[in-house]
């Protein structure tokens, strides 16, 4: 058994993430401590369980892609992502909220997304004057932003309520210019980003979140829309296709050693629509060839090409030593 392998063990023996009771600002520091002696022989296996649509936050629904990983292998991902859609409101605050907090509760890792709607009051996807968010004089799209905020804040602070700490992504690939938070330059992307932890941290006393923050695949990114050392813990990039590239992986290990981030996949889709299914074994291959560095990645969901579901040897994956999974 090498010595990373022993350590993620013993680090779990004296973490019991459910352990009820806990105080959720103290966990933090102890899932912060167990995903940085991750990497180099031991990957976290992550999955999206609900992106937007109707996805029911419940891991025991059968929309769930918790549910359909487990029903497909046998085993449950270490980590799991929860998407609060605040554009289509598919489902309650509650329910949202209940599905983290059961996930945690069976011992994962969680993670939350926000989808934050359009302040402008206009789709998801149309572009905006970002400016009048920051503006000091009140506004309607100001007015609109902090409302989603104050939602966002409370849901956050029911969860450190029932001792539950956070990954919390506010803008899912900061970069992607089809979303409305990345209609503008990347200056608005770091002030938006900025301005939601400043938020949570200072004026919600939310000290149980740890910040997560990544771009898609694009090369030059993850540096160009970066928020600062200050403001993030996790850093990642999209890879999807056949490529499986993280392209500033140096840069990003950087960061790792200089200032103690954590990085990792933070969307994988290993192939696309029109590939055939692909050797899910490949993931590790990549990890262990080009990328050990990386503390594991997280499966898309959408549909199961993106995963283990709709692609080979998933199960075999999941079994490796080498993949942390919900042991």
């Amino acid at each position: 058994m090498t010595t990373q392998r022993l350590t993620i063990i013993v680090l779990f023996a004296l973490f019991p993430l459910s352990a009820c009771g806990q105080d959720a600002t103290a966990q933090k520091k102890e899932v912060l401590a167990y995903l940085r002696g991750l990497g180099n022989g031991s990957f976290l296996f992550g999955q999206v369980a609900t992106w937007v649509h109707d996805e029911n936050p419940d891991m025991d629904h059968p929309t769930n892609w918790l549910k359909k990983v487990v029903d497909h292998t046998g085993k449950m991902p270490r980590y799991g992502t929860v998407t609060y859609d605040f554009h289509d409101d598919p489902f309650p605050d509650a329910a949202w909220n209940n599905g983290v907090k059961k996930m945690w509760d069976r011992g994962m890792i969680v993670g939350v997304f926000t989808f934050y709607a359009n302040p402008a009051g206009r789709a998801w996807n149309a572009p905006l004057d970002i400016d009048p968010i920051f503006a000091p004089d009140d506004n309607p799209t100001k007015r609109n932003f902090y409302k989603q905020m104050d939602r966002m804040a409370a849901n956050l602070q029911w969860l450190k309520d029932q001792g539950v700490p956070v990954v919390y992504t506010p803008f899912v690939e900061s970069n992607d210019k089809n979303k409305w938070h990345a209609k503008e330059t990347n200056q608005h992307a770091i002030k938006l980003y900025r301005l939601v932890h400043d938020y949570f941290k200072n004026d919600k006393a939310l000290d149980h979140i740890i910040w997560a923050y990544h771009t898609t695949s694009n090369h030059g990114a993850l540096e160009n829309y970066y928020p600062g050392d200050a403001y993030v813990d996790i850093l990642g990039k999209s890879a999807y296709g056949t490529g499986l590239n993280f392209s500033e992986y140096d840069w990003a290990v950087q960061k790792k050693k200089d200032a103690g981030k954590i990085i990792w996949w933070s969307e994988l889709g290993i192939r696309g629509r029109s590939n055939p299914p692909r050797d899910c074994m490949d993931v590790l291959t990549k990890l262990q060839n080009s990328y050990p560095e990386l503390a594991g990645f997280v499966f898309w969901s959408d549909s199961g090409f993106y995963n283990v579901v709709g692609n080979n040897n998933g199960p075999q994956l999941m079994a490796r030593p080498e993949i942390v999974t919900l042991e």
